[in-house]
């Protein structure tokens, strides 16, 4: 109802009751977050009237019982009680299941309940006793246990190990070094460099960022300080050519897998915001750097050795939604791209939360941001469609006053 539904009736429907339920999935999209803004909610509440408006242009009046009704209620019940996770009926009727399972003589439920449940009690009370014993009923962070000196994440299949290419090695590692906290003042430094030393870096912004990014790791290695930091010296020096290959991942909660896998649940599509040099067409010499969106799959997934420490990367095949370019390039990520439908071959985005990893010191605009597949606020609200909507595969009755 929050997502998968938005993304099935992509390809359905006419536009009219098509737009009407994108409009329902994101109000409790957005109701279901896990940070509320009350200012947000008095809109909702504003805007769930207009929305069920909609639903009774397209659907018959047997379609509204209390349930419908009930909508209209929920943005003012959690702009008084507070986010609905903490009153929603799911971890009930989930422990429900937990306790039927108890049952074993079904003449006698509740003794079986009781028992079983103080029995587990009992144990998990003296594994607390235990050494190295995993604590029973307690979700263990998919990221921990990190050893061989991985930066994050752990891998979930057999390694096989590989010699890379000298332009792959590089490539990889560029992205590495672009993407580092600790690299950023550098990254800085270069820039200003090139600028001083040749006057058409000032006035050419991509001509700037081919040389950067050509010449930033030969340069790092002469103008690392002998008082930075171990890792930068590491960096600095670059990776081995010698490198593990894993068919499977897991790093920032979620779980990925390349495209070879052959699964029921895809687990191999990513998405990224990369800073890329734009232009509007072949003529226009006025490039910008901009921040492009760009999704596709996961071809290998490896680990670049450091020596001291080892960086996961994902080869993945990419693409650009606006122009529809693609090609290889090494990132990792943390966002899947469901199948749009079985007929197509684009990718609908959707995002998904993390999966056991609960991240407070959000900021602001990122605590209020809602895993929404579609931009529905781009949707029109008033629509003057001229098609009927009458169903034409039975008969119709006619209906007369007595």
């Amino acid at each position: 109802m929050q997502q998968l539904l938005s993304v099935a009736l992509r390809s359905l429907l006419p536009k009219g009751p098509r737009s009407a339920l994108f409009l329902l999935c994101a109000f409790y999209n957005e109701l279901c977050q896990r940070v509320l803004d009350r200012n947000r909610l008095e809109q909702l509440e504003e805007n769930i009237g207009e929305t069920l408006c909609m639903l009774e242009r397209y659907f018959p009046p047997a379609f509204f019982n209390i349930s419908v009704h009930l909508t209209i209620h929920l943005a003012r019940e959690a702009r008084l009680c507070g986010p609905v996770q903490f009153r929603w009926m799911y971890p009930f009727e989930r422990f429900m299941k937990t306790l039927k399972e108890y049952v074993k003589n079904r003449a006698r439920p509740e003794g079986c309940i009781a028992e079983c449940y103080l029995a587990e009690e009992r144990m998990r009370f003296c594994s607390a006793y235990i050494k190295k014993a995993a604590g029973i009923g307690i979700r263990s962070n998919r990221n921990q246990d990190l050893d061989n000196g991985l930066v994050e994440g752990r891998p979930i299949s057999q390694g096989k190990e590989k010699i890379l290419e000298d332009h792959v090695l590089q490539a990889a590692h560029r992205y590495v070094l672009f993407n580092t906290a600790e690299v950023e003042p550098y990254l800085q430094m270069h820039i200003e460099e090139l600028k001083q030393t040749n006057r058409r870096f000032l006035i050419n912004e991509t001509l700037l960022q081919k040389r950067h990014m050509e010449t930033f790791a030969q340069w790092l290695s002469k103008h690392v300080f002998d008082n930075s930091s171990d890792r930068i010296q590491w960096l600095a020096h670059g990776p081995r050519k010698h490198v593990v290959s894993y068919m499977g991942y897991i790093i920032n909660g979620y779980r990925f897998h390349t495209i070879d896998v052959e699964r029921s649940t895809q687990d191999s599509g990513v998405s990224i915001e990369a800073d890329t040099v734009c232009q509007s067409s072949a003529n226009d010499y006025s490039h910008t750097v901009g921040r492009v969106l760009y999704y596709g799959v996961i071809r290998d997934i490896v680990l670049l050795d450091y020596y001291s420490f080892k960086v996961p990367v994902f080869r993945c095949d990419w693409a650009n939604h606006e122009t529809g370019n693609q090609n290889g390039r090494w990132f990792y990520t943390d966002q899947l791209t469901p199948r749009d439908n079985d007929e197509s071959n684009w990718y609908g985005l959707l995002k998904a939360p993390p999966r056991g990893m609960h991240n407070m010191n959000l900021l602001e605009e990122e605590a209020y941001t809602s895993f929404t597949p579609l931009d529905v606020s781009t949707l029109e609200i008033n629509i003057t469609e001229k098609e009927p909507y009458a169903r034409n595969e039975c008969e119709g009755i006619d209906v007369t006053d007595p």
